[in-house]
């Protein structure tokens, strides 16, 4: 990967923009259909902030990727333009079928593997299809972002939210961004539009005092501090830092001495590479005053991302495209996702033991133990702690409605080996009557609970053949 890949993605955003502005003229009314995550949610601000400049009529949906009958419900409003944002590549036979068949136009920016047909009322931009890979080089805000850009370079200064949304989708890894997200950072930074230092990188940084700041950390998960209040007023009264501080205001001496405080604390896992890149390593702060919300980029990304967990995307979209009165209740949320999450990770860490292996993957059955729908962050956050191998992939199994929901986490080293575990998933809950797929290193599938075991056995035989 090269940048011949990301030049080629240039020029798709370049005729993505090319088919979009012609529609900006005001008798266009546009839908815009995003996805409920950080990446969803910063795609989707970046892109109304460029509808509302040109003052388009349009209406914006968030939702998980649609099923065929809901885009088919879709097709029947009445809209000159439908924009998929972070979804629609995998759905394009059913949008070709019920949108483009009825000669209304479509723009699909998504960052997730599909093929698209030539269609005169259709444009799209896609990682994949440049030679890109949409798991780690970019994401959809990313991809939105590139599209605006080419528009007006007055939308230059929303570069924190394609960064916010890479860094929700974890294509920043511990030796940086790749592909397009590196090139977009690095000249954010030099425009003066994001700073870069380095330092601890808990989400409260700029937002809790440092005692609240570690008891509330999810990212990484601290063992014998998260959660625990007491543990961490003593170790910061070891250390004789005030109480009221906040970890931002500290400056980088006394920082790196809480950091050897906390190694200290935890064992074994202080020689864990995971867990010891998450707690430190570069920070990226909003440096413009163009945008409402945390300046710390993990930190909004945390924001968005509580918002579109605890279904209630439009807050942290409110925050995003410029809404001060929204913050408030977005920093309510964003606290009250940490509060769950730290229970199902101290749920988590209690069942370490409980995890099953196959030859090729490790799992664990939680039941009706954990909401289904915080299983597949909790497993991230257990692996980016140091609470799990990294040797294979991880799946979670949860009960649901109608069955059983899989979440599996695997690494961007396994998936240079060639596991897959998006396609592997895709192929497997498929021949146990289920569906799924995702991203090689992160996925999701719903299956008959009844067909559990047979699962295991089929997935162990799919990545056994490959990777899927």
């Amino acid at each position: 990967m090269g940048r011949a890949e990301i030049r080629r993605f240039q020029r798709a955003a370049e005729e993505a923009a090319a088919f979009l502005k012609p529609r900006l003229d005001g008798n266009v009314h546009i839908k815009v259909i995003s996805h409920t995550d950080a990446d969803g949610i910063a795609a989707a601000a970046i892109l109304a902030r460029c509808l509302y400049f040109y003052n388009v009529p349009f209406s914006i949906i968030f939702s998980r990727p649609m099923s065929s009958d809901q885009i088919s419900e879709l097709a029947k409003e009445d809209h000159d333009m439908f924009i998929f944002v972070d979804q629609g590549s995998a759905q394009i036979e059913t949008i070709h079928k019920s949108i483009l068949s009825k000669k209304r136009d479509v723009l699909v920016i998504d960052h997730h593997p599909g093929e698209f047909p030539e269609h005169p009322n259709l444009a799209y931009i896609n990682p994949h299809t440049c030679g890109l890979n949409g798991a780690k080089d970019v994401s959809s805000s990313g991809a939105v972002y590139s599209i605006v850009e080419q528009l007006d370079l007055r939308f230059r200064s929303l570069a924190g939210l394609a960064v916010v949304g890479a860094i929700g989708d974890r294509q920043e890894f511990f030796s940086g961004f790749t592909g397009a997200n590196d090139t977009l950072v690095k000249r954010a930074v030099d425009l003066g539009l994001l700073y870069q230092s380095e330092g601890l990188r808990l989400v409260g940084r700029t937002l809790s005092p440092v005692v609240e700041c570690l008891r509330s950390s999810t990212r990484p998960y601290i063992v014998g501090l998260s959660g625990n209040l007491a543990a961490c007023r003593s170790l910061v009264d070891t250390l004789g830092i005030p109480h009221s501080s906040l970890l931002s205001e500290l400056g980088f001496e006394v920082e790196r001495r809480l950091a050897d405080g906390i190694f200290a604390r935890v064992g074994p896992l202080a020689t864990n590479e995971e867990f010891a890149h998450t707690l430190w390593g570069t920070l990226y702060a909003i440096a413009t005053a163009d945008l409402v919300g945390p300046r710390d980029l993990r930190e909004y990304a945390a924001l968005l991302d509580a918002c579109g967990n605890l279904q209630k995307p439009e807050i942290g979209f409110a925050v995003a495209a410029g809404d001060q009165v929204a913050q408030a209740d977005a920093l309510a949320i964003l606290s009250s996702r940490q509060e769950q999450m730290l229970k199902a990770l101290a749920w988590l860490v209690k069942k370490l033991g409980s995890f099953k292996l196959t030859s090729t993957f490790r799992y664990l059955y939680c039941g009706d133990d954990i909401d289904p729908a915080m299983m597949g962050e909790a497993l991230s956050l257990a692996i980016e702690s140091g609470l799990i191998p990294t040797d294979q992939p991880v799946l979670a199994l949860a009960n649901m409605a109608g069955g059983l929901k899989i979440s599996a986490r695997s690494t961007p080293g396994l998936a240079m080996q060639g596991i897959d575990i998006g396609r592997a998933l895709a192929k497997t809950a498929a021949d146990v009557g289920g569906y799924g797929g995702g991203h090689d290193v992160a996925a999701a599938a719903r299956i008959p609970r009844e067909r559990m075991d047979e699962f295991i056995a089929k997935l162990d035989q799919t990545l056994s053949g490959g990777g899927g």
